[in-house]
């Protein structure tokens, strides 16, 4: 009774993996940026938009998991907004003030494929001081963006809201979802 469970088990973490993304993500940079990617495996540093040291630069579209990823616009402050949006969302914690990243996708599948967005659970903030940033959960705020099922060609847009320190700088926002391309995308 146990080696049949086992059995279903063991494939199905073996389709797990197998469904997940191997490659890695496409950074396309602005023309304007000098930024490059590396010319061979034997470069060294990881590859830009791979790790938290080598972002993609500002206005870049990041390809992975069958989707392009492109910030549009950063508010911070946006404390304002969080608050108008709804009296009962709460106030930003002592030395905290709410920031918004308005995150545009587009889904690079065929037109009768699906593609999944989950800005509470995929994304994250992480900046000068090393701490990772959950999305707040707020309501209310005009164009929140949220869990959305789209199709190939169709693109998505919206606010994610964060809590972070106030004046901490270089931050970046971190796509990472369970199974998929984990990815680095440098903040204005």
């Amino acid at each position: 009774m146990n080696k049949p469970l086992l059995a279903v088990l063991s494939v199905l973490v073996i389709v797990t993996i197998a469904c997940g993304s191997s490659s890695t993500p496409q950074v396309n940079t602005p023309s304007n940026s000098s930024v490059s990617q590396p010319a061979s495996p034997t470069t060294a540093g990881p590859q830009v938009g791979t790790a938290r040291s080598n972002p993609a630069p500002v206005g870049s579209e990041v390809v992975a998991d069958d989707m392009a990823f492109m910030v549009m616009e950063v508010v911070r402050p946006a404390n304002e907004a969080v608050k108008a949006g709804n009296s009962f969302n709460s106030d930003p914690k002592p030395e905290m003030e709410y920031m918004l990243v308005k995150l545009q996708v587009t889904c690079k599948k065929t037109s009768d494929e699906k593609c999944s967005i989950f800005p509470d659970m995929n994304n994250k903030l992480i900046g000068d001081k090393g701490i990772e940033y959950d999305p707040e959960f707020v309501t209310g705020v005009e164009g929140e963006l949220e869990a959305t099922d789209f199709y190939g060609g169709a693109t998505v847009s919206g606010y994610i809201p964060f809590m972070v320190g106030i004046g901490e700088g270089g931050l970046s926002l971190v796509y990472d979802p369970l199974f998929g391309d984990k990815f680095f995308l440098q903040l204005p």
